[in-house]
């Protein structure tokens, strides 16, 4: 009886080994090491990078692996002597500043595909970028291409020659809690990889109907231009469904306070600004309209204060508008606008309601601009 229990014992004892992992004894014997950052390349198997102060960090950025998935700044000050060039990994991608301080000297995080069948690979991996105390210098804090879902959050960018944040090809992004501080042009970008502003090309057979930034959200962000400042604080060109939500432009005269392009772009039809507040004066107009059939809507907007020179408003084409909830209409202020455009106004002031005296056919001047397609309701007082 004894034996026959103890062939028992030992049968099963054997059946347990035989069906346990074969790495368990990996597991259990090895040891997790950390791997200098500066000894980090692209071969290594680590998915999560940790940046310190004195790490030379385009060349870490260079030399990423193609799992990583976490990059963390220790809070610190760094200097980028060159690009910082993004991983594509097929996934999610988190940069973490932790607070620091980052220095550009070129460009910051970018990525461009070079092709439309690279852009599209491309398009599988998102961001999520946030939390560092500024962005300084460099031509592009972030200049994005090709992404779905990517998220920039909780940055001041300061400084940039050309762009703060460049998105093109990206789509249902989010750019939220972001400061832009002294921007020498423009401050958030969003685009397509065929550039009608500048006429560029980002890469072979982009176009203005297949590289879109639809539905992406720019919300709860301020640019501050710096003197001499030659963009434009927002600026949207040929996209769909994008939001302007709870957003600022503040600072010296710019170009433009908000651009909305979609001439050419014949899937551009929806653009909305929700609860906008101007406080400079834009040398062509604060909020800028090219329409191209698409509806634009206007819900909330405060504008300090008015000039003869610059209209709050500039309708440069006809196309659907609707403005609503403008608690407020400056002095001098008046609105630059086509000859014929469709317009609705809800619960705004007196002086927007009067076509023949705040209104201007840019079109033809001197002409009266046909008022057939208003529709004005909930007037408020004066």
């Amino acid at each position: 009886m004894n034996r026959m229990v103890f062939l028992f014992g030992l049968s099963s004892a054997i059946c347990l080994l035989a069906c346990a992992p074969t790495n368990v004894h990996k597991d259990v014997e090895s040891v997790q090491t950390t791997v200098p950052v500066h000894e980090k390349t692209a071969s290594s198997s680590h998915s999560e990078v940790t940046i310190g102060q004195g790490d030379n960090v385009s060349e870490i950025f260079k030399n990423l692996s193609s799992d990583v998935r976490t990059i963390n700044f220790e809070p610190g000050e760094y200097i980028a002597w060159d690009t910082l060039h993004l991983p594509r990994t097929g996934g999610l991608v988190i940069i973490n500043g932790n607070g620091s301080d980052l220095k550009l000297t070129s460009m910051g995080f970018y990525s461009m595909p070079s092709s439309k069948d690279e852009a599209m690979l491309y398009n599988h991996t998102r961001y999520l970028i946030k939390d560092f105390s500024s962005i300084s210098g460099g031509e592009k804090g972030v200049m994005l291409g090709s992404s779905f879902n990517t998220v920039i959050q909780n940055i001041e960018f300061v400084g940039q020659k050309n762009a703060a944040v460049d998105l093109v090809f990206c789509l249902m992004c989010i750019v939220e809690n972001i400061l832009v501080t002294n921007n020498f042009h423009d401050g958030i970008v969003l685009r397509t990889g065929r550039n009608i502003d500048t006429k560029e090309i980002e890469w072979d057979r982009a176009g203005v109907n297949n590289s879109q930034c639809n539905h992406t959200e720019v919300r709860s962000c301020r640019v501050y231009n710096r003197k001499g400042c030659t963009g434009t604080s927002f600026k949207i060109l040929q996209s769909s469904g994008v939001r302007l939500v709870n957003c600022i432009s503040e600072g010296w005269p710019n170009k433009r306070a908000v651009y909305f392009d979609a001439l050419g772009a014949t899937t551009a039809k929806y653009f909305t600004i929700e609860n906008f507040h101007l406080e400079h004066i834009p040398e062509e107009g604060g909020l800028c309209f090219r329409n191209f059939g698409s509806l634009i809507e206007v819900d909330g907007f405060f504008v300090q204060k008015g000039s003869a020179t610059s209209p709050v408003i500039k309708i440069e084409n006809n196309g659907s508008y609707v403005f609503r909830n403008f608690p407020y209409w400056p002095g001098r202020a008046w609105i630059a606008s086509s000859k014929s455009p469709s317009v609705v106004m809800e619960n705004c002031p007196v002086g927007m309601y009067k076509i023949d005296s705040y209104w201007r056919n840019t079109d033809k001047e001197g002409e009266k601009i046909f008022q057939g397609y208003f529709k004005a309701d909930k007037m408020l007082r004066p």
